[in-house]
């Protein structure tokens, strides 16, 4: 039987698809449709950590097989955008591909743009767009909004900007190739290109229409870019385009433990791997200092045994994910051994 694919994969998605089709684009080149699958060919499950809107390009974490099971451990990971904030014209997803809802005038300069980005980065509270993912009722918003309901804006939550510098700034250019509804009232382009580290959860749509509102005027994201994601970067990345033409687009996989270089590696035994696999908890032994809150436990081949947390009641580490060995799993170079 074939050995199904399992690990990470690093893609720099394009704009246009949503990160969801993206992952199902990645299914059929690592492996053939349902439909034309012979017998012994792999089925296997894919999902991401973490979603990019259809504008977006840039870094998206791919999980194949057994992979999909350190999503848990690779959610809430810092990320680093570039994104082109459009000023004078707002529509009803704070991007370029929402409907313009309002055009309003654009101070005549920049002056005010360094105190905005200043009040903005740090600890702050921020409204989601009411067109995106979240859930209310167990229904995301942006399906109730496309349903024609009247969508209340979702509550303000903290999140972290760790980085918010401006990179390129077009002031008052003109730019007859741009459709004049996301231009300024007066037709010309007002842009400031922005690098921003963030924490997990940041919205930068909504970053744009606050920075907007710090100017005096409306905006929206023209272009995003996700260039990090935790200790991956995009230049690490493969186009959809170098996956499918590539002579072999599992060779694209990282092994498990390569998925997670974030934690602290604990070193185990055979003997211990084994206990693990069967049931048996970390020993406090193993730990030099305190246990850290989250930690991988590698077997003496570098593979992935196990995924440790510290229980918050005692200290004591216990397994969060086990991740068993298989037989069909021989060589020497396969990603899940």
């Amino acid at each position: 039987m074939a050995c199904e694919p399992c690990g990470m994969i690093l893609v720099d998605k394009p704009t246009g698809p949503t990160s969801r089709g993206v992952v199902e684009m990645v299914g059929r080149i690592l492996a053939p449709a349902p439909a034309r699958r012979r017998r012994g060919e792999p089925r296997f499950r894919l999902g991401h950590a973490g979603t990019l809107d259809p504008l977006a390009t840039g870094l998206l974490v791919i999980l194949v097989g057994r992979g999909t099971r350190l999503q848990p451990f690779l959610q809430g990971l810092d990320k680093r955008y570039l994104a082109t904030v459009r000023l004078g014209a707002g529509t009803d997803s704070h991007d370029r591909d929402g409907t313009v809802t309002e055009r309003v005038p654009v101070p005549p300069t920049a002056d005010g743009l360094a105190g905005a980005l200043a009040a903005l980065t740090g600890t702050i509270m921020q409204v989601p767009p009411v067109i995106s993912a979240i859930k209310r009722d167990g229904r995301s918003l942006h399906h109730r909004v496309r349903r024609g309901e009247v969508v209340a804006p979702p509550d303000a939550r903290p999140v972290r900007i760790l980085d918010l510098v401006s990179v390129a700034i077009r002031w008052g250019e003109e730019s007859a190739a741009e459709d004049p509804d996301f231009l300024a009232p007066d037709g010309r382009l007002y842009e400031v290109d922005l690098d921003i580290a963030c924490g997990s959860g940041t919205y930068v749509r909504s970053l744009a229409r606050d920075l907007a509102a710090a100017l005096g005027t409306v905006g929206h994201v023209a272009t995003l870019r996700r260039t990090v994601v935790g200790p991956f970067d995009v230049k690490d990345a493969v186009t959809l385009d170098e996956l499918a033409d590539g002579p072999e687009p599992t060779a694209q996989l990282r092994s498990l433990n390569d998925a997670l270089p974030q934690l602290p590696e604990v070193p185990v035994t055979t003997e211990a791997a084994m206990g693990l696999r069967q049931g048996t908890q970390p020993d406090r032994s193993w730990f030099l200092d305190e246990v850290p809150e989250l930690f991988r436990l590698v077997g003496p081949g570098g593979e992935l045994v196990a995924v440790g947390r510290r229980e918050a009641d005692t200290d004591l580490p216990r397994t969060a994910a086990v991740f068993p060995t298989d037989a069909a799993r021989i060589a020497e170079d396969d990603p899940c051994a």
